[in-house]
């Protein structure tokens, strides 16, 4: 019996010492059983790559160089994000915005001819499923002889790849152009008119800035690529212009060929867009993300009244 008191006189200490070393190493850690929610709030840009517009060179698939800089608009994004671990989270986001182009903010040649342009509204919910490669930790929040651990830091890093759905609804002038059916679409030889809601798929990375525990800044870059080539209102080839006039009339016909007729790079069957290249865009929003719900780590904390 001596023996099992011995024991635990020496074992005491190094059970004590291993929990106090267990608090310490998570103590200023947050605790992502109580922070599991947070909210997003962004304002920021928009922009397309499709048909219209672009650079004064050959048109560049999904490339940077073919951005028309002058028609980036406003956009707003809210979202949720559910913290699964440390590293990785689900959002679910809704964005607003707009994207539009114009044929006369090129000098190519053959597109500055063809002369169409248009502007939709954006309308897209999203899940993404998010993964942090470096997450804001403050570490120790104090300095004490005896204390170890690693300095926090805040800043984050994530990337981010989902899936949503856009509505759009492309215009001109204030004109709808889907109705319009500028390519044919429904007469004999043509395809079907278009959807005008799309499956998105979009990938981007987030740049963040912990101010505290319940805010953090950030900057957000996420591209989607779209299963439509109508953003635009354009993508095969020019439908005869008169057939178009006979059966959807004189407004369809003018905005199927704005062109003066010269060349012959609209007659029916040339070219008017590429329907190989699927239409995209891409935002650029800075960020403020709200942590709620974080518990306090002192309330965890008894204190007791000496008693003598």
């Amino acid at each position: 019996m001596k023996f099992n008191y011995l024991y635990i006189i020496i074992l005491l200490p190094a059970l004590a010492f291993g929990q106090e070393n267990k608090r310490k190493r998570n103590f200023g850690k947050k605790q992502y059983n109580y922070y599991k929610h947070e909210f997003d709030l962004g304002l920021g840009v928009s922009n397309y790559l499709g048909e219209l517009g672009g650079s004064d060179g050959p048109a560049k698939r999904f490339s940077p160089a073919d951005v028309e800089t002058s028609e980036f608009k406003f956009a707003f994004s809210a979202a949720w994000r559910y913290n699964l671990d440390p590293k990785f989270a689900i959002r679910t986001s809704y964005m607003a915005g707009k994207i539009s182009g114009s044929d006369q903010l090129t000098n190519e040649a053959t597109r500055n001819y063809r002369n169409l342009a248009f502007e939709t509204n954006l309308n897209e919910l999203m899940v993404l499923g998010e993964y942090f490669i470096k997450r804001a930790d403050y570490g120790h929040g104090f300095h004490r002889t005896g204390v170890t651990g690693k300095t926090g830091t805040s800043f984050s890093l994530s990337i981010h790849l989902g899936l949503g759905l856009l509505k759009f609804n492309p215009t001109y002038n204030g004109t709808l152009l889907q109705p319009l059916n500028t390519e044919g679409q429904g007469l004999p030889g043509a395809e079907d008119p278009y959807r005008r809601t799309t499956l998105i798929l979009p990938i981007g990375f987030n740049v963040g800035y912990e101010v505290t525990k319940w805010l953090r800044i950030g900057l957000d870059v996420t591209h989607r690529f779209t299963r439509t080539d109508f953003l635009d209102d354009v993508s095969g080839t020019y439908y005869d212009k008169e057939l178009i006039r006979k059966e959807y009339g004189d407004l369809a016909a003018e905005m199927s060929d704005r062109t003066t007729g010269e060349n012959p790079w609209t007659n029916p069957g040339a070219p008017r867009g590429n329907p190989k290249n699927k239409d995209s865009y891409f935002t650029v929003a800075l960020v403020a993300t709200y942590t709620p719900f974080i518990k306090s780590y002192r309330s965890n904390k008894k204190r007791y009244r000496p008693k003598f």
